[in-house]
């Protein structure tokens, strides 16, 4: 079933939306967050969750790409288990490292969703002006959660290069960033 089928029937508040998108993209949902929680329980709530999200906010909500959505929806929820189990000092870890570096280019807790939007143009900006390869870096790391490991042999690079790769496009966005008056 392809996406425009499966966000009418969201639209239409069939039942079958939840189960058809599932069987479609569960096991995505469930290895995105899975990557960020490093807990397979936690990764089926999260995937749970995306879909209740989705079930929530679709209509009025017309996502142009509903894999996308949902994997964000589901990132976004993992992302906030691992923060609040971290305060709670029950994380650590590559997770925490992960959360430290995600934190020098977005908003403060307290920014109005204007701030949000502003910073997603941003970013979106930014990625695109980049080359194919550190872009796929930055979104292997910074939106499927990979390890600096997992990177680099995926593309067969040594862990080093990536970390450099890394390194130099959060300087990048961080100084494009403040140049645009986006405080982080």
């Amino acid at each position: 079933m392809d996406d425009t089928t499966l966000t009418e029937l969201f639209f239409e508040r069939s039942e079958d939306a939840i189960a058809a998108a599932e069987s479609a993209y569960g096991p995505l949902l469930r290895r995105v967050a899975l990557s960020i929680t490093g807990n397979e329980s936690d990764a089926e709530e999260c995937a749970n969750d995306a879909l209740l999200r989705a079930w929530n906010a679709i209509p009025p909500e017309r996502p142009e790409n509903l894999k996308a959505y949902l994997c964000r929806i589901a990132r976004n929820a993992a992302l906030c288990r691992v923060e609040s189990e971290r305060a709670q000092k029950r994380g650590g870890g590559e997770r925490a490292v992960l959360l430290d570096e995600i934190a020098e280019f977005t908003p403060a807790d307290d920014a109005d969703a204007t701030d949000a939007i502003v910073v997603r143009d941003a970013i979106n900006g930014f990625l695109a002006a980049l080359p194919d390869q550190k872009r796929v870096i930055f979104v292997r790391r910074y939106f499927y959660s990979m390890s600096v490991r997992e990177i680099a042999a995926s593309m067969k690079m040594k862990e080093s290069r990536v970390k450099m790769a890394l390194l130099r496009m959060r300087r990048e966005l961080k100084t494009l960033l403040e140049e645009k008056g986006i405080n982080v």
